[in-house]
């Protein structure tokens, strides 16, 4: 494959002629452009000459023959929007048709999780300008999101049916701001340690579906951070509205890093599989580091089996990494929700532990854990460590006023600590508590 040409800027385009003509794109790494991808009769990606670090993926080492699917390839269809995303994109495109994958890719940009950006073959991938961290915590978050979305939904590469959107954040966002816990009126509650510079934040907010979600989440990923888990930054908005996660893709100093979820890794849909499975793909992925990624793996799953979180599934766990040759580990935490407080949901895991989605008792997670290689003493420390870490959030959110309109806490603390059966168990079992 040839060299392209000199990149030139992006130029205003204009989507109804772009919407169903575009064939080639150019994949960009940090490194510059690693190939071409090309949808002919079926979708063909090529390397450029690159070196291995270049690959766009763990499962696409770089070679001279030619990658090419039915289907768009795993790692570029990762980012896919779906669900309130997809909706709102497909209805603003609604008066040219069916937007196509390629048009899709086009559209994100640099907006994608993980390393990989997209851009016109031979032009640069445009870039956009951004939103204060402290406006986005502190305005309306009715009016805020609408107006974020508008802005930024038909760039966002980002997956999930929460409605959500990947939003830049302007170059002079401020460096310190209050401390979290609990609220102050007009007060952006945001973390004292954040790293920063942030360049992109992921920006949540409550659907008509799942109520109080943004603060459910926020409590999640406040029991995780409690523990001494592995977290991105995050924040909630004054008003308990909107839930924003920094990205966990990126280094301290903003240089993006690779990341691969566990659809793209092990094949599967983000329902198929097993936490079996994701263990296997994890010991083959990290190599000599599984020790350490195999305990991290377990402080996921036990955290959404305790939260009750049915939505662990193959796309919300992933490896990270800064090049595709070098050291791998598990991503940061992200997307736990206490699904189990909703009661449209089936109250099951997403995939299956030991050949069931029945959420476990603890001794059938330390046996998970025992298999993952982790020693029995190991598995019960960390299930204590997130036991009293959501004692700790919770009662701390308990004074926050956000948590205090209306029964959200006690709803997921009953969840949590409920005696009798487990959810949609056939058998009466003891709630998982701690022996």
């Amino acid at each position: 494959m040839s060299t392209p040409s000199p990149l030139k800027p992006a130029p205003p385009f204009d989507l109804e002629q772009l919407f169903d003509k575009i064939r080639r794109l150019d994949v960009h790494t940090p490194q510059g452009i690693a190939g071409l991808l090309a949808k002919e009769s079926t979708f063909v990606f090529n390397y450029g000459e690159i070196e291995p670090d270049a690959a766009v993926s763990l499962t696409m080492p770089v070679r001279r023959k030619s990658y090419s699917s039915g289907a768009l390839m795993n790692v570029f269809a990762m980012n896919r929007p779906e669900g309130y995303l997809r909706y709102i994109i497909e209805e603003r495109l609604a008066r040219f048709g069916t937007p196509s994958d390629m048009f899709l890719l086009f559209l994100a940009g640099r907006n994608q999780i993980g390393r990989l950006t997209y851009a016109l073959h031979g032009q640069t991938v445009p870039e956009g300008e951004g939103e204060r961290l402290d406006e986005l915590l502190s305005s309306p978050s009715g009016q805020l999101f609408e107006r974020l979305v508008s802005k930024y939904a038909l760039g966002s590469g980002i997956s999930g049916v929460q409605p959500k959107t990947v939003v830049p954040l302007a170059p002079d966002v401020p460096a310190s701001v209050a401390l979290p816990g609990v609220a102050t009126p007009g007060v952006a509650t945001l973390d004292a340690h954040a790293t920063l510079p942030l360049t992109t934040v992921i920006v949540k907010a409550e659907g008509d579906d799942y109520a109080g979600i943004a603060r459910n989440e926020f409590l999640c990923m406040s029991v995780a951070r409690e523990a001494g888990f592995d977290v991105p930054d995050f924040w909630l908005s004054n008003d308990g509205l909107l839930f924003v996660m920094a990205r966990f893709d990126r280094a301290p100093d903003g240089t993006p890093l690779g990341f691969e979820d566990m659809s793209v890794l092990t094949g599967n849909d983000k329902y198929r599989g097993s936490y079996e499975m994701i263990g296997r793909a994890v010991e083959v992925y990290t190599g000599a580091d599984f020790r350490a990624q195999s305990l991290r793996l377990f402080e996921r799953v036990a955290l959404s089996c305790f939260l009750r979180d049915g939505d662990a599934h193959m796309k919300n766990i992933g490896i990270i990494y800064t090049d595709p040759t070098g050291p791998r580990r598990l991503s940061p935490i992200y997307d736990v929700v206490c699904t189990g407080i909703y009661p449209l949901l089936d109250g099951r895991m997403a995939l299956n532990l030991n050949k069931s989605k029945v959420f476990p008792v603890p001794g059938q997670l330390i046996a998970y854990g025992e298999r993952l290689g982790l020693k029995r003493a190991e598995a019960q420390a960390i299930l204590l460590r997130i036991d009293q870490a959501f004692d700790t959030v919770a009662e701390r959110l308990s004074q926050d006023d956000r948590y205090k309109a209306d029964d959200l806490l006690t709803r997921i603390r009953d969840v949590i600590r409920r005696t009798g059966a487990i959810p949609v168990a056939r058998a009466k079992r003891p709630a998982f508590r701690l022996p």
